[in-house]
This record gives structure tokens, sequence and C-alpha cells, in this order.
């Protein structure tokens, strides 16, 4: 197999990380999934500032 190297910059390399994280996070992904489904239904309040 032959190996190859990929150069990404380390802001994009930390963002990966994180993604991973959040991705491994139960609670967290519950709470994703939560907002999205209140989206999808409209249960959505207008931020006013």
């Amino acid at each position: 197999m032959e190996e190859k190297i990929i150069r990404i910059s380390l802001r994009e390399y930390e963002g990966m990380k994180e993604t991973i994280e959040i991705l491994q996070d139960a609670d967290l992904m519950s709470q994703i999934a939560e907002s999205e489904k209140n989206i999808k239904e409209g249960n959505t309040k207008e931020l006013v500032y």
C-alpha cells in the first residue's frame, strides 16, 4: 500500500478534533438532535437584540 501525506492548517486540524469530541459526547449529540427537532417543528423564538 502506498503511503501519502496530507497537509492541513492547524486551524482545520483543531476544528476536526473539536468535531470528533462533539460527535463522541452522547449528551451533547442528544441536545443537538433535540434542537434540530424543535427547529423542524417550528418551536423556536425570535431573538431580538
